[in-house]
């Protein structure tokens, strides 16, 4: 093996769409990135807030409260990229739902306690396979990555219990080295540290890292922390205007990700 080879060996080079930047690692957020966004959380939210409206003798105006506060809109079941639904982990979520049931007359306690019966059960409730639609041809995608000796892992706000569904549903474990959930303990998306601590666990750098997410969030964290790349997925929750200006390439699906 000649002394170029072992350099690209040791400095291997990503290819996304027509963009080419050295990197070691890529980490991508889940859902609206390697699953559909929209397939999971606007259903969920609404079935959650009917059942806390049917329970605790709300109207519409409360629901149209509560879908404003969370940045989904029923009508065309579209979610805002830079709202809590698209980007809060859970707990944070409760919490602004509860705030609204309390705008409504209940007492914070009962506001609290249904939103995390009603609101809290449906966003964690085990995903059905009819919920999990895989953004284009994932395994390929993350095969390629990982025969070229390119790790990969996860970052996403969503709990733990179901990105694991998600991954053995979809059969992608054997891809994930390193997985960070919005209910773990220590930093949760958008903090830097995320983007820090999965480097340091691969024993590389920030800048060795390219961050593939769906949502200003993602995008603004990585550029934050110095990612080498900053990729958007379009069709999640990010429109395109909202995702261009923190964008250095965007992408239709992870299909346009390869070893160069």
């Amino acid at each position: 093996m000649n002394t170029l080879q072992c350099e690209a060996m040791d400095n291997p080079v990503i290819k996304v769409a027509d963009i080419v930047a050295p990197a070691r690692c890529v980490v991508f957020d889940k859902d609206g990135t390697l699953i559909d966004f929209h397939a999971i959380w606007g259903p969920r939210l609404a079935r959650g807030a009917t059942a806390l409206a049917e329970a605790a003798d709300l109207g519409d105006e409360f629901l149209t409260h509560l879908y404003r506060a969370a940045g989904y809109d029923p009508d065309n079941g579209m979610t805002s990229g830079q709202g809590p639904l698209a980007t809060a982990p859970l707990h944070q979520f409760t919490v602004i739902a509860a705030s609204v049931v309390y705008q409504h007359g209940i007492i914070w306690d009962r506001a609290l306690e249904l939103s995390q019966n009603y609101i809290g059960e449906a966003m964690t409730t085990k995903p059905a396979a009819g919920e999990i639609i895989p953004k284009g041809a994932v395994t390929q995608s993350l095969q390629r990555l990982k025969d070229a000796d390119i790790r990969t892992a996860i970052a996403t706000t969503d709990n733990r219990s179901a990105t694991e569904a998600m991954i053995g549903t979809l059969g992608l474990a054997p891809f994930f080295a390193d997985i960070r959930c919005g209910d773990d303990a220590g930093p949760v998306k958008p903090d830097t540290a995320v983007l820090e601590n999965i480097a340091m666990g691969f024993k590389l750098t920030v800048a060795d890292l390219i961050m593939v997410g769906d949502t200003v969030s993602d995008l603004a964290m990585a550029r934050k922390a110095g990612a080498a790349l900053c990729v958007g997925v379009t069709g999640g929750a990010g429109s395109v205007a909202q995702l261009q200006p923190h964008a250095d390439v965007l992408i239709e699906d992870i299909g346009q990700i390869r070893p160069a």
